[in-house]
């Protein structure tokens, strides 16, 4: 029988993280109670930890904070859900819509003016909304769903930067989101270029299918890329590091008629200049890409499913949720690729 309570992360004030007992949400007749099992933890989720966030919560009511990337075993449900019943494994879509709205009407779902957000998961137990949950094949982890967000992600990004075969991509970070990009790239046959700043990890994005990879400390960037591209450019770069200076690098490294997507926030917030005769006589579109839709969920988890895009090498760290103040540390120091937080560490 579930307890009454659980054991929730909260935030007192900008890096004052506390855990403490707090009753088990009750769902509503649309909602399932889920026993989170694992939560990703997420670039956001630091922000949000370091006060960076617009709209941050403190106290009671930020108990399991911006927890999005999880997934668990259902414990109750609500009345009005079908399709979902108690024992079943699940992964969160944590993007609630309304159906309703003009983005909606588009199948731009995670636009909709309505959208509600199923987070808080850092806590033992969790609310999700009934009909966007997807069950999970007992081939995939709880650890490896955790992926399913941030995949659906980069395929959105993907799909608008509009990779094709035969196109030369540039990748600037060789963090989860740059290698789920890579690996997402290559899928669409193109030639993958991928840039960081760390050995280990250019190394694991070539085992994974990167066709080239530099570290931007030790060689010219530029000259790699003009030398590879016979001096024209790449058809499009992915900007999966923070910083308005790694968007100016893409802009030089970009060919004509190339498209630049911008998947990573600055944070603190900056500005850049850009010199609109650059865009205008080479026809460079620049293409902001953020969140998912149902379906691009729905095709992350059957990529990871069948093997297509492979996570199991991405992950490094798992932590209890009761050390999850050293979890955020190993993201922040940047101790590793993945880090997942279980609230149940003892359960398989």
């Amino acid at each position: 029988m579930m307890s009454k309570n659980m054991l929730a992360a909260h935030l007192v004030s900008p890096k004052n993280l506390i855990l403490k007992e707090r009753p088990i949400p009750i769902p509503d007749r649309d909602e399932v109670v889920v026993k989170i099992m694992a939560c990703g933890v997420c670039p956001t989720d630091i922000r949000y930890f370091l006060g960076y966030g617009k709209h941050t919560f403190y106290g009671e009511e930020s108990y399991g904070l911006t927890g999005h990337e999880w997934s668990g075993i259902v414990m109750e449900v609500g009345e009005d859900v079908e399709n979902i019943q108690i024992n079943d494994r699940v992964v969160v879509d944590h993007i609630a819509t309304c159906g309703l709205c003009r983005y909606c009407k588009r199948n731009l779902t995670h636009h909709c003016v309505n959208k509600k957000y199923y987070l808080r998961g850092y806590a033992e137990y969790g609310l999700a909304y009934g009909p966007i949950l997807l069950k999970l094949p007992e081939k995939i982890s709880f650890e490896e769903a955790c992926f399913v967000e941030p995949l659906s992600s980069c395929i959105n990004s993907i799909e608008r930067a509009s990779i094709s075969m035969g196109d030369i991509v540039a990748i600037i970070g060789d963090g989860i989101i740059g290698i789920l990009h890579l690996q997402l790239a290559k899928l669409r046959g193109a030639e993958v270029v991928v840039i960081g700043h760390h050995n280990d990890r250019l190394e694991l994005c070539e085992k994974l299918g990167a066709d080239y990879s530099f570290n931007s400390n030790e060689v010219d960037i530029y000259g790699e890329i003009s030398r590879l591209t016979d001096n024209y450019g790449v058809d499009a770069v992915i900007v999966a590091a923070q910083g308005v200076e790694v968007l100016r690098s893409a802009m030089k490294i970009t060919g004509k008629n190339g498209r630049i997507i911008v998947f990573s926030g600055t944070h603190p917030e900056e500005e850049i200049s850009i010199n609109p005769n650059e865009i205008h006589y080479s026809e460079i579109s620049i293409i902001g890409a953020s969140e998912h839709n149902l379906r691009q969920f729905t095709a992350s988890l059957r990529l990871i499913e069948r093997g297509l895009v492979k996570v199991k090498p991405l992950i490094s760290n798992i932590v209890p949720l009761r050390e999850i103040d050293k979890a955020f540390e190993m993201v922040i120091n940047r101790k590793g690729l993945k880090t997942i937080v279980r609230p149940h560490q003892e359960e398989e």
